[in-house]
């Protein structure tokens, strides 16, 4: 068997994906959610729609635990799918090679903002950047899925999801009566 990077993507939706997307942005755009936003980005590959769902729900607990140590509960799902659950997700381990390195970078950018989010407003700002390390993981997506024009093509968009401010950053961890 031949290997291929970009290979045709496994539909998870039934109408045909054209190659420019369409991200519904705009006033009269209807509000889509990150899953609808992953469809199009991934161009309806199931399996990469799935680990970016997956990725998320983890990523959400791992920080809920950092931040509240007592929640036991989320360790239950969150340790495995970790530590070996994620090699065995469909898309991840076809693509490990190249999401592996990209999950370690994720993770030392939120330690270190794990400091920086509690710093002074420059430190704070660093911080903002440093928690995009998801979204960063999604454009990585689109690259393998479409190489470099796709990923081009959905990479502003991507970055536009991220919704939180550097202003809420800094209310959260230095302004917590508010």
């Amino acid at each position: 068997m031949t290997y291929t990077l970009h290979e045709p993507a496994r539909p998870c939706y039934t109408h045909e994906q054209t190659e420019e997307p369409s991200f519904g942005v705009g006033a009269s755009a209807p509000e889509q959610t990150m899953n609808d936003r992953f469809r199009v980005w991934f161009r309806g590959n199931e399996d990469a729609c799935a680990l970016a769902e997956q990725l998320w729900t983890a990523l959400q607990q791992w920080d809920d635990l950092h931040d509240e140590p007592d929640h036991g509960e989320f360790s239950r799902e969150l340790l495995p799918f970790l530590t070996f659950g994620i090699e065995y997700q469909p898309f991840y381990f076809e693509h490990s090679h190249i999401l592996r390195p990209q999950f370690l970078n994720l993770y030392l950018q939120w330690t270190a903002a794990n400091v920086l989010d509690r710093g002074d407003p420059s430190d704070v700002c660093k911080a903002y950047v440093l928690r995009a390390g998801y979204y960063g993981f999604l454009h990585v997506i689109t690259w393998i899925i479409g190489g470099d024009t796709w990923a081009q093509t959905c990479g502003p968009e991507i970055w536009r999801s991220y919704g939180e401010t550097p202003k809420e950053l800094w209310e959260e961890f230095n302004c917590p009566d508010q």
